[in-house]
């Protein structure tokens, strides 16, 4: 048995995002080498700054800052606000969030980065968590080697999960554990733990190709997989049961 993927279908580009309103959710992805010549010393605070600092290789380095200065230049329009103005803190497990957002409502958003890609999410009065895997798999995509043995990786899934793998082709292996990853990686990030909690735990039953739901204990989320990139997939997940149709585009310069 496979599991549905999500056909490549590319997002229209975008400049700057339109108003978000109450029940929206919006989702960009960012190709992050098209701003490799940006410098975000102005953008970013001292400690992301310092955090991407780290990274032993610049591409990793000038990525990363690419998609924290994305993340606040998106936001600040959100906001009305300029990009360095926005305060964002992150909670005990590291997810982000504005800085005394109030509870009417507040921008909740969420970041992922693959290689050379970021996706973004912002909704309002709900979580939400979203994840991107960048892999040169497709015939001219770009991104990092595929996992060398997804089955001992799922070994770590749910047990009929696990299942799902025997007879597949590497191929097939492949792409199904990509699906199921980010159904995951989305859901436990829109819960606020992150991979803190085991991959076991929270089980994913696909309704189609695109479309998912996720269960933790006693909360369920619904996902959103797409393929806006060829080698890419990306998730959104959203508490509770049912989620506004997303609007997506790909941000440009």
């Amino acid at each position: 048995m496979t599991i549905p993927e999500p056909v490549v279908r590319p997002w229209p580009e975008a400049v700057v995002p339109p108003p978000l309103l109450a029940g929206h959710l919006h989702l960009w992805l960012a190709h992050l080498d098209t701003w490799g010549d940006v410098s975000w010393e102005n953008v970013l605070s001292a400690t992301e700054i310092a955090r991407t600092s780290r990274y032993r290789f610049s591409v990793d380095r000038d990525r990363s800052r690419a998609g924290r200065g994305l993340l606040r230049t998106l936001l600040a329009e959100y906001l009305g606000t300029t990009p360095a103005e926005v305060a964002i803190e992150t909670d005990r497990f590291g997810k982000p969030h504005l800085a005394g957002a109030s509870s009417a409502a507040p921008i909740a958003f969420n970041l992922s980065g693959s290689a050379h890609l970021a996706i973004f999410a912002f909704t309002k009065g709900a979580a939400v968590g979203v994840d991107i895997e960048a892999f040169a798999m497709a015939p001219g995509s770009a991104g990092k080697p595929p996992p060398r043995d997804v089955r001992a990786i799922a070994a770590r899934f749910a047990a009929d999960e696990a299942a799902l793998f025997q007879g597949l082709s590497a191929a097939d292996a492949t792409a199904a554990f990509l699906r199921i990853w980010t159904c995951k990686e989305a859901c436990l990030k829109c819960h606020g733990t992150g991979l803190q909690t085991p991959l076991d735990e929270i089980p994913i039953t696909f309704l189609d190709d695109t479309r998912g739901l996720g269960r933790l204990a006693g909360d369920c989320f619904t996902t959103r997989s797409y393929a806006p990139v060829a080698g890419s997939i990306a998730t959104v997940a959203i508490a509770g049961q049912g989620m506004p149709e997303p609007q997506c585009w790909t941000l440009v310069r």
